[in-house]
């Protein structure tokens, strides 16, 4: 289901910066707007996607706290 997710946003964003190369705005206009486009991504799915590393990170770190104690 993520994985769908993912694959649809990136496609709504490739196909909007499509759109947009082919609109009949000053090319530094679309330059501006696709740059602002980038950053404004970078900074939404940046965190998104440190924290799930993160909380992934913590998930292995439990369970293999749980695993060892109940080896001893």
């Amino acid at each position: 289901m993520r994985v769908l997710l993912v694959i649809t946003l990136v496609s709504m964003i490739v196909i909007a910066h499509v759109f947009l190369w082919q609109s009949d705005m000053p090319r530094a206009l679309k330059l501006t707007f696709t740059l602002l486009n980038a950053v404004g991504w970078t900074i939404v799915l940046a965190p998104i996607l440190l924290i799930d590393k993160w909380l992934a990170a913590i998930k292995q770190r439990n369970s293999d706290d749980k695993n060892h104690n109940n080896v001893t």
